[in-house]
């Protein structure tokens, strides 16, 4: 009998299968909060593999809250309502004035309950929009992985505006309602003078530091999570705010 002890195997050798490595972007909800103000592209990675909304659309809603117990108290609703009938050419009694005043007391103590209902519904329809976008662009992400992009995308620039909002109000006495937006001087607005007219204003207030980030960071994740390109990204992005700047243009040219 033949010893083939030393005839060269033409069997294949078992090897074993290549692994593939897990993600490393698996990010919990408090560590994507934190790392979207540092590390925006890992975020959005982890968000493209497994997406979250709770915890971020809780805290949004909550920074909604905090804005308006920060800021009511230092709106002037008289004063606010003499300046919009004003600039409306509207001429009304002392009386119908302090009828409008008393309805503004009883919705200011609702506030905070429709703030609670209509923030999540405000982000259940923003990301249904991007959502839609990104579908006619081509992309195959879903609605879930675009409300999660939405929520943290607008999530850093809304904490530090908010904060720096709470921080410079309290300097302040009280104001009329559309002065409030021009207590953090961050937007184009501020450069324009008293009489420039109502639309340019409108738009002007909207074109701000924290827009453009939170645009910014729009793009960048709708092009990692909507694997597009950021071309694509920057039309899923910007569609809905430039309609919003005509409509706000419209109705201040309008109404204004």
């Amino acid at each position: 009998m033949e010893n083939d002890t030393d005839r060269p195997s033409y069997e294949p050798e078992l090897t074993e299968p290549p692994r593939t490595e897990a993600p490393t972007t698996q990010l919990n909800s408090v560590q994507r909060l934190w790392m979207v103000f540092t590390s925006p592209g890992k975020v959005f990675e982890a968000i493209g593999v497994k997406p979250t909304w709770v915890v971020c659309l809780v805290l949004m809603v909550a920074l909604g809250l905090v804005a308006q117990f920060v800021m009511l108290p230092h709106v002037d609703n008289e004063a606010t309502i003499r300046a919009r009938l004003e600039a409306r050419g509207t001429e009304v009694s002392e009386a119908q004035i302090e009828t409008m005043l008393e309805q503004g007391e009883k919705f200011a103590k609702f506030a905070p309950i429709i703030g609670i209902v209509v923030g999540p519904i405000f982000w259940a329809i923003l990301a249904a929009i991007f959502f839609v976008i990104l579908k006619i662009v081509g992309s195959e992400a879903d609605y879930v992985k675009a409300l999660s992009t939405a929520l943290h995308a607008y999530w850093p620039a809304s904490v530090v505006q908010t904060i720096l909002m709470s921080m410079l109000i309290q300097r302040m006495g009280k104001m009329p309602q559309d002065e409030l937006a021009n207590v953090v001087k961050a937007h184009l607005g501020v450069f324009l003078s008293a009489d420039a007219p109502a639309w340019l204003t409108a738009v002007a207030g909207s074109i701000s530091v924290f827009n453009i980030w939170i645009v910014v960071l729009l793009i960048m994740g709708f092009a990692t999570v909507g694997k597009i390109s950021r071309g694509k990204a920057a039309v899923v992005a910007l569609v809905p705010w430039v309609v919003y700047l005509i409509g706000k243009a419209g109705i201040a040219a309008v109404f204004y």
